[in-house]
């Protein structure tokens, strides 16, 4: 699976999945800067708090981005 593939299919706040572009587009620019599982998942957090004034779970976050990283080797952006 594409990282975009994943994050689309991200839903933290339930909204349905897809609703979050602007977010996802970040994320995406973040995955160039980061390369390890815990400051990518601090970012991402950044991220969702500034859109949304809260952020998902930082456990989940942790696990998106180890997924999102993994995916950057194996996989095109």
């Amino acid at each position: 699976m594409r990282s975009k593939e994943l994050l689309n299919k991200y839903d933290p706040f339930h909204l349905g999945e897809g609703n979050y572009d602007t977010e996802m587009s970040a994320i995406l620019n973040l995955l160039t800067i980061h390369d390890a599982a815990a400051p990518l998942a601090a970012a991402m957090a950044d991220v969702f708090e500034e859109s949304f004034g809260e952020s998902p779970d930082r456990q989940e976050l942790e696990t998106l981005a180890a997924k999102l990283l993994a995916c950057e080797d194996s996989c095109a952006l």
